[in-house]
Order: C-alpha cells, then sequence, then structure tokens
C-alpha cells in the first residue's frame, strides 16, 4: 500500500486539503471568517473518491446578523438565522383549541426570538434535506382579559379575579434548542417546509398587574415548569417564513396549576 499524501492549497481565501492514500481521494474544503482568514475548524465541504463510491457533505455554521449569499446553482441546504414575533395563546392540549380555565386579550399576548446561532448539516446530495439545530433567545407574553391575574397560594398556582388588578399578565423568558428537519427545492425562490421539536428552558417567570394604574409584580416561579417541549411546523419562502408552534408538554407543574399549553403562531424573517 502507498503512504498518504497531502496537499495544501489556497485559493481566494479558502483552503483545499487534497489526501491521497491507496485508490482513495479524500478532499476537505475550510470556509473563511468575515476578516478573510482561514480557519480550520470551519470545513464547510468534504469529499471522498475511490473506484467504487464517491461520498460528499457539506456544513454549514452561521452566527446572528452573518450576510450569506444564495445561489441557486449551489445544491447546498441553507437556513440560515432567524427573527421571530408571533402572537401566543393558552390551550387546554396540544394544538389551537383555547383553555377553558382563561381567557387572554389575543393582541396582547405575544412572543418575540432571535437565534442566537444555527447549524445546517445537509443529509442528502442534492440539497433537498437538511438537519438543523441552534440555540434562540426570547420573551413571552400572555396578557389575561379583565381584573384577572395568576396568583400562587399555598404552592398552588391559579388564576384569580380581583378587582384591585387590571391588565395581569403572566410572562418569562426561554431559551429554545430547536432540532428540525428541513426540505427545501426551488419555486421562483428557495421554498423550504421545517418542522421538528424545540426543548425550552424558561427563567425569569412573573406574574405582573397594574395596581392603581402602577405595574407591580404579584409572584415569581408560579409553579412553572422550567423546562417544555414544543412541536413546531414553518413554511417559508425566501427570507419569510410562516410557522405554528405548540407546546406538548404542560406550561405548570402537575397538580400545581392549571392544565395549560402554549402556542403561537407568527411570522419569521431569515438573513
Amino acid at each position: 500500500a502507498s503512504s498518504p499524501t497531502d496537499t495544501t492549497v489556497i485559493i481566494k481565501g479558502r483552503k483545499y486539503v487534497i489526501k491521497e492514500a491507496d485508490k482513495t481521494l479524500n478532499i476537505k474544503v475550510y470556509g473563511k471568517t468575515q476578516d478573510g482568514d482561514t480557519i480550520n475548524d470551519d470545513k464547510v465541504y468534504e469529499a471522498t473518491y475511490n473506484d467504487e463510491q464517491t461520498t460528499e457533505r457539506r456544513f454549514e455554521f452561521t452566527m446572528p446578523f452573518q450576510k450569506k449569499k444564495y445561489d441557486r446553482s449551489n445544491n447546498t441546504i441553507k437556513i440560515g438565522n432567524a427573527i421571530y414575533f408571533g402572537y401566543t395563546q393558552l390551550n387546554d392540549g396540544f394544538g389551537l383549541k383555547g383553555s377553558n380555565a382563561v381567557d387572554l386579550n389575543s393582541l396582547r399576548s405575544w412572543e418575540i426570538g432571535v437565534d442566537l446561532t444555527s447549524y445546517t448539516y445537509q443529509i442528502d446530495h442534492y440539497g433537498h434535506w437538511g438537519l438543523t439545530t441552534g440555540v434562540t433567545w426570547g420573551y413571552r407574553s400572555f396578557r389575561l382579559d379583565g381584573d384577572n391575574v395568576f396568583l400562587s397560594n399555598n404552592n398552588i398556582t391559579d388564576i384569580e379575579q380581583n378587582a384591585d388588578y387590571s391588565q395581569g399578565r403572566l410572562r418569562y423568558n426561554f431559551f429554545r434548542v430547536p432540532v428540525t428537519v428541513n426540505w427545501q427545492s426551488w419555486f421562483g425562490r428557495r421554498f423550504y417546509i421545517i418542522a421538528g421539536l424545540e426543548p425550552e428552558i424558561r427563567f425569569s417567570v412573573k406574574s405582573k398587574a397594574k395596581i392603581s394604574g402602577k405595574e407591580h409584580t404579584i409572584g415569581s416561579d408560579l409553579n412553572v415548569n422550567p423546562v417544555g417541549v414544543n412541536a413546531i411546523v414553518q413554511v417559508r419562502y425566501g427570507n419569510i417564513g410562516v410557522y405554528v408552534r405548540s407546546a406538548i408538554t404542560q406550561l405548570f407543574e402537575n397538580n400545581k396549576g392549571p392544565k395549560m399549553y402554549p402556542a403561537s403562531l407568527g411570522f419569521t424573517w431569515f438573513w
């Protein structure tokens, strides 16, 4: 058997590493930072050729507000980072059926989020299928109708009506780690269908309301589950998408609060 031979060349800021051993040829391509310097751990393409089989893999790693070029001639699947806004509601179960336990002010119940990082792994040669994961930070608020407010008494959370309160709301921040399967094709522009699950880590949970016109924190924690899981489906055309998200786990800990499942419907802008 012949000994491996390595050749490294740099062309237009990209590093190409070519390794030949026996009857196998391996080619790795490394990307570059925004400053134009090549980096070893930013591999964007790898191919292995031999007499019997050819294997190709493409990699994509993006950071917030990193501008990417889209090229139809390049058969890679590209998801990128996103910022999204949607309206939220609470439901008796999975889906968007609403809740018998609470009435929300729909126009004042909302969420906003931004992808901190996103990674896509292409799983087919033609660029139609991929797996994406990353980290998202966001904020959610549920505004109650009337003079209702979330309160915790004897370690049990419930919704109480009190004329002293107005504009009661439950709010929290979150980190999400979505794991989605992505399908893309071309209909004038890139068209995507994205579906998967999102573990959600909740923190800074607070119940707020106005008393005599001034906002006060009525309670915190409120037996909200610190970790939940959402199902998400998203349709995207170009850089604009719409999504539906619904929890498959309860918002409150079992037997410590009303049985509620958060959900949201909104818009996404990708860059």
